[in-house]
Formats: C-alpha cells, structure tokens, sequence
C-alpha cells in the first residue's frame, strides 16, 4: 500500500477513536501522531546484540553497514514520516492516568525507544545515499520526539528519553565529522542541539510521581519526605546520603521499590555532559 495512504487510514482512524477530545488538543497533541507511527511500525525491535552494534556505530568503532539496516528502514517509512509529523507540534500529552498507580502503561516508552533507534537509522541511511539535508532534518525530528518522551511520564520513560537523546546527539557528532555537512546543514544540526537541556527532563518531578504511585496509603507521608529529599539530591549530589539514609529504614519491599538514587543522579550528569559535549562540537 501506497505510504501516503497509509499514513492517511492510521490517521484517520486514530481522530476518529478520539473524536470526543476537544478539537484544539486533537490538532496539536504530538502523542496521537507518536500513537500512530506506534500502530504501524514493522519488525522494529532491535535486539540488545543490534543495539549494541548501534552504540559502536555512534561511538564510531563500528561501520554503519547499509545493506543491513535499509529494508528495515524502508519498511518501517510510515511510521518514522508519522514521528516527524508528530515532533512538529508543540504539546504532547500521552493520556497517562495516574490513578491506575503501578498499572500506568509504559509500553509506548518501549515502542519509543525502538522506533527512535530506527530513526538514528534512517538518519544514517539517508546520509549514505547522499541524501545530507534529510538526515540532518531526521536527527533534528528525532531530537524532538526524543525530549516529548519524557512528557509527563514515568521514570522509565525519562531514562528512555535521555538515552535516546544521547544516541541522537552521537549520530549527529558523527555526520559532523564523516559526512562533511554543508554550513546550512550545520546551522540545522546545531539548532536542534541548542534547543536540548538537561531540563526537557524533569527529574524532580518525575521522581515525585514515581513515589507518589508505590506504596500503601499508610506510607505515603514518609515517601513524600523522601522525594523532597531525592529532589534536592538530583539538584546537589551531596545530600544523596540523606536519601539512603531515609531509605534504609522502610520495610525491605519498599526500599526495593525505590529508584537508586545514585544512578539517577549519574543518569542526569551524564546527559547533561553529552549536551556540553555536543554543543562543543557544533561550535
């Protein structure tokens, strides 16, 4: 089937589902195109061997092979032209109901994830053949869709947000270097970079959400303590002790509910220095 049709069936399908929001949250919500690009993705999942592979690819200690990846980007075409449609709108809203506690639905974090690597993908592809103005447009959507993952989500969602836009800000330092970028090419690539922040992921809220949705009624007075202080430690690493400490006196099964607050914290640093470390390059 012709992809313009297709695109136009998903999308028509997906509005008339949603028929009872209101018009202007239908017309601007970026989710319901990502819902879409979601619903059409072809044999997407990239197993941990290939993703491994893309990490060496970004990291350039392994050659980005076109024969390899090209049916699978070409196959999933809708889906990536779906995820660019949607990265054009400002607001994104992925319906998530809080009240359903630790029944919120994470899949489309994990659908995200898949079909961001794809884009990385199809970024490289263009490149290869020659095609430099859209893998740079391609990258800069990507970045886009990479920070509306974290919109509003859970925990899982956030450190799926930030590696994917550490893998998109890797590919881009790449075409920088090998694919010599023309200087309209690099003013695109580099203000797509600009617009990334540590703060398109909020992590003090996010974490304040994720202990909000554990635990029983009866616990939740010493979990809102808790995230005050995980909050203050993601803005000062310092007082990551005081979250330890807090934690270690709840109930085992509790504490094992609890996101470390060491890795998170490293989670944020590190993005924030692979920002630094892009903008460095696109100087």
């Amino acid at each position: 089937m012709n992809h313009g049709i297709r695109l136009f069936i998903v999308l028509g399908l997906l509005s008339s589902t949603l028929s009872s929001q209101h018009k202007s949250t239908l017309g601007d919500n970026a989710a319901l195109r990502y819902y879409a690009a979601f619903s059409v993705m072809q044999d997407s999942t990239v197993s941990d061997t290939e993703a491994r592979k893309l990490i060496g690819i970004l990291d350039g200690t392994a050659p980005y092979d076109d024969l390899q990846y090209k049916i699978l980007v070409k196959e999933n075409l809708p889906a990536l032209e779906l995820m660019k449609l949607g990265s054009s709108h400002d607001v994104c809203d992925w319906g998530l109901e809080y009240q359903l506690r630790d029944q919120v639905p994470v899949e489309y974090a994990r659908k995200a994830l898949q079909l961001g690597r794809l884009n990385v993908l199809y970024a490289f592809h263009l490149s290869i053949s020659g095609d430099k103005d859209g893998a740079v447009r391609t990258l800069a959507g990507g970045m886009r869709f990479s920070r509306d993952v974290a919109s509003g989500g859970s925990l899982f969602a956030a450190l799926v947000a930030k590696q994917l836009l550490v893998e998109h800000l890797r590919a881009g330092e790449g075409l920088l270097h090998i694919a010599g970028l023309s200087q309209a090419q690099r003013v695109v690539l580099r203000g797509a970079v600009e617009q990334i922040s540590s703060r398109n992921i909020d992590w003090q809220t996010t974490i304040q959400r994720e202990l909000r949705i554990i635990g029983k009624p009866d616990q939740q007075g010493v979990l809102r303590q808790i995230a005050r202080e995980y909050s203050a430690a993601l803005k000062d690493p310092s007082l990551l002790g005081e979250v330890e400490a807090s934690t270690s006196k709840l109930a085992p099964d509790l504490q094992a509910l609890i996101p470390n607050p060491k890795r998170v914290t490293e989670e944020k640093q590190d993005l924030e220095s692979r920002i630094q470390q892009a903008r460095k390059a696109m100087q």
